[in-house]
């Protein structure tokens, strides 16, 4: 009887895990994370908007303005590489997705201003 109790116990804890890995493996899938080809071009996407980041902070002199204004000036001069990031990760066109991936990049940005002066 006991054995039957702990098994019994061990499944009703184990059963929702299962079912939440699958749940998470079919999300995955369902978002195109289980293409290796997609996932190479997102890794590209944000690789080339880093960089351009990157270039356009070094390109300005970055103790003559705020950190702010100068981390707004280079993520709109990478709108378009950023706009390639959506489009790769965002294929359905969620507002939530492209707000935090527009977040990322002025965070980003803000980050390399930082860096460059020091800072960071």
């Amino acid at each position: 009887m006991t054995v039957t109790r702990i098994s019994l116990r061990t499944a009703l804890v184990l059963l929702p895990l299962l079912l939440g890995g699958c749940e998470a493996a079919s999300s995955l899938r369902g978002a195109g994370l289980s293409d290796p080809q997609r996932m190479k071009s997102i890794d590209d996407a944000f690789e080339a908007r880093d960089n351009c980041l990157i270039a356009n902070i070094h390109l300005a002199d970055v103790y003559a303005g705020s950190a702010p204004s100068l981390a707004a000036t280079a993520a709109a001069s990478c709108q378009t590489q950023t706009d390639v990031l959506i489009s790769l990760s965002n294929p359905y066109g969620d507002p939530r997705v492209t707000a935090a991936i527009q977040k990322d990049s002025s965070f980003r940005a803000m980050g390399f201003v930082l860096k460059a002066r020091g800072q960071g």
